[in-house]
């Protein structure tokens, strides 16, 4: 079926929002707020549907040209289409409606998303798959592979790394992660400058303290920029090799503890409430575990500072760790300009 409609908001995910004729909400990508545009659904549920962008009729005027020939295609990025500005309004915008419709959450402000120092050549990593030949990243509706020459988020030394590949015609399939030759291998956040941000927001909600307890701790990011507000550090994290690294150059002060959270948690947190400590979870998009959950409720520590790369996960847990706790400040930062993924940081107060 073809149809015209208006776009009236961008649902998480990057999908412009509309209405079909019979009233049922229609997701369709590429669009923008305020566009009117004629569109092919292409699959149709009771209460919603989706559809291709056939022809904007009426444009946004904060649409831009996209830089990336692939844009709407390749699955990585969906915002190239619009200005910067409303790319952080956009996702303040989704974290809220998360938190309200996720968590019932709606007394706790969210405050504007932070903006990245950088918008492009940002990312310090990249996966790339490699396929008969093929070099690229999945399309957005499948796994087969959009050829990819440059990525324009990528940072120069990770898309030189990209030629140097592709000039080598591997004869092989595969999954590639090209990276910056002096990034630590998986342990560092994937935008160094938004990364700072974050690791700013994170001092400002937990200067200080007897304990802090990193949980999901990586190579201790977040634990050595906090070490100077702590009597003593606890980070935990799954990976030996990060773990290692953490240790390298670790002080008395620190102490790292490679394994699950759910396994070293309850044993790294105080039985007394007495203490002021910190605890930080950094989960990966899951979200807590509900052993990670019950441990917390049961172990309460004063102040909780979560870091999301999810913000569906995350409303649910702050749902599940009220009335024990208050949330007190929630924080996006733009961590993939470009992109619909979205990174918030957030302090909890035991009540």
């Amino acid at each position: 079926m073809e149809t015209t409609i208006s776009i009236e908001s961008i649902a998480y995910g990057g999908a412009g929002v509309g209405r079909l004729p019979d009233g049922r909400v229609c997701f369709v990508h590429g669009t923008l707020p305020g566009e009117r545009v004629f569109v092919q659904v292409v699959k149709s549920k009771k209460n919603h549907a989706e559809a291709d962008l056939i022809r904007i009729l009426e444009a946004s005027p904060r649409r831009l040209v996209p830089k990336c020939p692939v844009f709407g295609e390749c699955g990585g990025c969906s915002y190239q289409h619009m200005d910067y500005a409303l790319q952080l309004e956009t996702k303040t915008t989704q974290v809220a409606d998360l938190l309200r419709r996720v968590g019932g959450i709606t007394t706790t402000e969210v405050h504007p998303m932070l903006a990245s120092p950088e918008t492009w050549g940002y990312r310090n990593r990249l996966s790339v798959h490699v396929n008969r030949g093929q070099i690229g990243f999945y399309h957005r509706k499948s796994h087969h592979l959009v050829d990819v020459v440059a990525c324009p988020i990528g940072s120069e030394s990770v898309n030189t790394e990209l030629a140097a590949l592709r000039d080598s015609r591997p004869g092989y399939d595969s999954r590639i992660t090209l990276r910056k030759k002096s990034d630590q291998k998986g342990f560092s956040q994937v935008n160094d400058g938004a990364a700072e941000l974050l690791a700013g927001i994170a001092q400002e909600m937990a200067p200080s303290g007897d304990l802090l307890v990193d949980a999901y701790c990586g190579a201790g990011f977040f634990s050595k920029k906090l070490l100077a507000g702590f009597q003593k550090i606890i980070g935990i994290e799954w990976s030996d090799a990060a773990v290692r690294a953490a240790r390298r150059d670790a002080t008395e002060q620190e102490t790292y503890i490679s394994g699950s959270v759910e396994n070293h948690l309850r044993d790294s947190l105080p039985e007394t409430t007495e203490s002021h400590v910190v605890l930080l979870v950094d989960p990966p998009s899951e979200g807590l575990s509900p052993d990670v959950v019950h441990t917390i409720l049961s172990h309460p520590p004063e102040t909780l500072v979560y870091i999301s790369c999810d913000p569906a996960t995350f409303a649910r847990d702050a749902k599940k760790l009220m009335p024990t706790y208050a949330l007190d400040r929630v924080q996006p930062v733009d961590m993939f300009p470009q992109t619909a993924e979205i990174e918030l940081i957030a302090r909890f107060s035991r009540v």
